[in-house]
């Protein structure tokens, strides 16, 4: 019994270490514009999806490309929500955080906001659906329980809706708050 409790313990502490909305920079590309210098909106998604690799290898130790090499399996996208608030242009640096905000036993629900790291002004918000599909198979799978283990961890458990406009609303609330400041 104090083995468990112990257990529990040390896996509290370990997920209060794990960074559950990590966050990169990157720079807009040449080849990702349109004629006007505008990030070409297909491209966002690019954007968001290239961030959350990088997230998944960088605070998960999750290279989901191994794993397929391995196990026959990886995400395909099954649903995106995009909400474009404000244009980013060619050669702009652009502050990306990913997060998962929901799971089940075959699919995965990420957010990703982009925004200007300077003044915190929020360029676009994205809710991508991946289901955990065997190759193999080409069906849906269920994922395997070290992968749960680790949505458990990650999750951001304090998500409150499901309504992504409502998500998009408060994101902006908080942003204007945060400018009065």
């Amino acid at each position: 019994m104090e083995t468990l409790h112990h257990r529990q313990d040390s896996d509290r502490a370990i997920s209060q270490l794990i960074e559950k909305e990590p966050h990169s920079e990157e720079t807009i590309r040449f080849q990702d514009c349109d004629p006007f210098g505008h990030l070409n909106n297909s491209k966002y998604i690019d954007y968001f999806i290239n961030a959350r690799e990088n997230h998944l290898i960088n605070a998960y130790n999750l290279n989901i490309y191994k794993e397929q090499r391995r196990h026959g399996r990886n995400w395909v996208i099954a649903k995106t929500k995009i909400t474009y608030i404000a244009p980013v242009y060619f050669q702009e640096v652009v502050k990306i955080t990913t997060r998962l905000i929901k799971f089940s036993g075959n699919s995965v629900t990420m957010e990703g906001v982009m925004e200007n790291p300077r003044s915190a002004e929020i360029n676009a918000i994205t809710w991508i659906e991946f289901r955990y599909y065997d190759l193999q198979k080409r069906a849906p799978c269920d994922h395997p329980q070290e992968l749960l283990e680790l949505f458990q961890t990650i999750v951001v458990s304090d998500f409150t809706t499901s309504d992504f406009d409502k998500r998009t609303r408060e994101l902006l609330v908080e942003q204007r708050r945060s400018r009065k400041q």
